[in-house]
């Protein structure tokens, strides 16, 4: 009977322990109850909501794991990531839409044009309860080599939503992010392009399936990258938008290819060229060409662009 007491008091210790250590020295945190309910049970059952959970508090462990698992999976492990976890590449004028939308979003499931995954493409916005939060790059900041792209701390990764969400990352993670006003946001949005770091919207299953941050990425760190190069797991996915050159202005002088991030430009012969293939219509090269030879081009081979924009005026007219 003694034994059978210490076993489930040594049980119950481990547990509370185990606890406290995510709720940083507390038995709960007030934010995370909230995010529990907002998950719901049954995300919570299937183990997706604790997944989440971890995720919040530990993203750069956790993103450590995922490529960790991804060096040595098989194909139904990689195709169980790019579909329950993905971006979507923004130019920047559709990035800075996202933060400036002053309009509701009901839950839509954005279809597979737009999010070429079989799940985790809806997205929801509340614009009167809209919350933003900088935050630390989970990616940038395991990796060993400084980036190439921007400077430590690296507070590259913005949270966009409702702010059962904010408030929890900003009690579980408080020495790394901030809260910031819609303004704010905006002009980090520009900083980042002018770095030459490519916004994503990424979309999450233990998330609810939703998109909940535009994260500010380069090849030499992130994730998408990292996952598209070396494993081959398309975890990213095109603008819905393709560069195009006016060989006429083109100078050949390389701007396009030192600033893309996909490594999809090339120049010959004194003109440059774009590999259709590897373009993911980001606009980086568009925006820094010194003699405004290139532009942006919607092409639907490369799938639909995620414009809020069109989703706001789409949901007007059925209503």
């Amino acid at each position: 009977m003694l034994r059978l007491l210490r076993e489930r008091y040594f049980l119950f210790a481990s547990v509370l322990g185990l606890i406290m250590w995510i709720e940083r020295g507390h038995i709960l945190l007030p934010s995370t109850l909230p995010a529990l309910r907002w998950l719901g049970i049954k995300r919570l059952l299937k183990g997706e909501g604790f997944n989440g959970i971890f995720y919040g508090r530990w993203i750069p462990q956790y993103i450590q794991f995922v490529t960790f698992l991804a060096r040595f999976a098989g194909p139904k492990y990689k195709s169980w990531i790019m579909n329950t976890y993905h971006g979507k590449v923004l130019p920047h004028e559709l990035a800075k839409a996202i933060v400036s939308i002053d309009q509701d979003i009901p839950l839509t499931d954005l279809g597979k044009k737009i999010i070429p995954y079989s799940r985790a493409r809806d997205i929801v916005i509340n614009a009167k309860t809209l919350d933003f939060i900088v935050t630390r790059c989970g990616c940038k900041t395991i990796r060993k080599e400084p980036c190439k792209v921007s400077e430590p701390p690296y507070h590259t990764c913005i949270l966009i939503g409702d702010p059962v969400l904010t408030n929890f990352l900003m009690e579980h993670q408080p020495g790394v992010s901030r809260r910031v006003s819609r303004e704010e946001a905006l002009q980090l949005l520009e900083n980042f392009h002018k770095q030459g770091l490519v916004h994503n919207a990424w979309f999450k299953d233990c998330i609810r399936d939703q998109f909940y941050v535009i994260c500010n990425c380069c090849a030499c760190c992130c994730l998408g990258f990292d996952m598209l190069k070396t494993f081959g797991v398309n975890q990213i996915t095109p603008s819905g938008y393709m560069a195009v050159v006016d060989r006429n202005k083109c100078k050949g002088c390389g701007t396009c290819v030192e600033v893309c991030q996909f490594t999809a430009n090339t120049v010959t012969g004194g003109k440059s060229a774009v590999r259709w293939e590897a373009c993911f219509g980001c606009g980086q090269c568009a925006t820094k060409c010194p003699n405004g030879a290139r532009i942006l081009e919607l092409d639907e081979r490369k799938g639909l662009p995620l414009d809020v924009r069109k989703l706001v005026q789409e949901h007007a007219h059925a209503s």
